[in-house]
């Protein structure tokens, strides 16, 4: 397609061109005065038992820890859980993501840990959920080796690696305008263009089948024969 065909479409279709840009302003707004969000973030050690045998908790962290933890964490991302914490006080949207210092190349878990995330429009109020998310964490640790009678010399513990922080999460209005008006400058020609198709191919359709019916019909005619 020429541009200029694309100009007689887009002139033709006039009215979805209308449409279109009063949608993406419409959806420009919100995107535009967007409120600042908050990132708090913490990172907990997932510590195996001390033995005389390690004397030291990180170099006695197996897969096995790891795996007790994602088992926690798993729980916590439920929607049921989802409803609890907002029970409890927790805004903004949480993550909870097990991590470990291995590699794909070397998968040695040498540091198992939890990180813990909030994300708010207020930074107290997400420092605040991130206090609520990391304690319920430990509470759920400590519950599931309740319920499997682990002796207390033998259970896994919980320790600060990274302490709570709080971050601004950067936001550009003008970036956000930009990346609404392309995406619906590029939405309304998609729109645009399918529905005139769609309606040259029904005009088409229409015109030939006028075309067949005002068309005599040969068949039906009497054939002379030769004298």
């Amino acid at each position: 397609m020429f541009l200029s065909d694309l100009a007689g479409v887009l002139e033709r279709r006039w009215y979805l061109i209308i449409t279109g840009a009063l949608l993406t302003a419409g959806a420009a707004n919100p995107a535009v005065h967007t409120e600042d969000r908050y990132l708090a973030s913490e990172i907990l050690m997932i510590q195996p038992p001390v033995s005389p045998y390690e004397p030291n908790p990180v170099t006695g962290l197996f897969p096995s820890i790891a795996v007790t933890a994602a088992a926690v964490a798993n729980r916590l991302n439920t929607p049921d859980s989802q409803e609890m914490f907002r029970a409890k006080g927790v805004t903004g949207t949480y993550r909870f993501e097990p991590r470990n210092t291995g590699t794909r190349q070397e998968p040695r878990y040498v540091i198992g840990s939890m990180a813990i995330t909030n994300i708010s429009t207020d930074e107290d109020a997400g420092l605040r959920s991130l206090q609520l998310l990391s304690d319920t964490f430990e509470q759920e640790l400590k519950r599931m080796q309740d319920e499997w009678n682990v002796r207390k010399g033998l259970r896994i513990t919980v320790a600060t690696l990274v302490p709570a922080t709080s971050t601004l999460l950067t936001h550009s209005p003008l970036r956000s305008l930009i990346g609404v008006g392309l995406l619906g400058a590029l939405a309304t020609s998609a729109v645009t263009l399918w529905t005139d198709e769609l309606l040259r191919r029904r005009r088409r359709r229409a015109t030939a089948s006028l075309s067949t019916h005002d068309s005599p019909n040969w068949t039906d005619s009497p054939v002379r024969s030769a004298p």
